[in-house]
């Protein structure tokens, strides 16, 4: 598993996020000064929590054989007063029509059982460096 990501510098405001198995484009909103062509890196930090959460769902249900079509995961968040940071997070999980009762508390549990959503609870050091 690489662990480092190299973050290339592109026209205007946007940017790219390479590693040796993919490239994720990212560009700011018109109303900063980007073209608005690719998701902000908040967009992509909320779809890092939702599409984990959403494979652990998947695994859980899997797990199980319970049935997938119509399964669904949003995550909205929430801004506080000052409007410089996210103070809330909601997952609303649809789920298929039918779905057992016996299953429904167990599968909201898979959902905490993403690992980017534990770094929020005990995050890790940040390091800066010149070199």
């Amino acid at each position: 598993m690489n662990n480092e990501i190299n973050i290339e510098f592109g026209d205007g405001k946007k940017l790219s996020a390479v590693s040796d198995n993919y490239c994720i484009d990212i560009d700011m909103p018109v109303s900063e000064g980007g073209e608005g062509s690719a998701p902000e890196p908040m967009h992509l930090f909320v779809a890092s929590l939702g599409t984990c959460a959403a494979h652990y769902a998947r695994k859980f249900c899997e797990s199980k054989s319970l049935p997938m079509d119509g399964l669904g995961l949003k995550v909205r968040y929430k801004y506080n007063e000052e409007g410089n940071r996210i103070s809330k997070f909601t997952y609303e999980l649809t789920i298929p029509e039918g779905f057992p009762e016996k299953y429904k508390a167990a599968l909201l549990r898979a959902l905490d059982l993403c690992p980017i959503k534990k770094l929020l609870l005990s995050p890790p050091s940040f390091q800066l460096e010149i070199v």
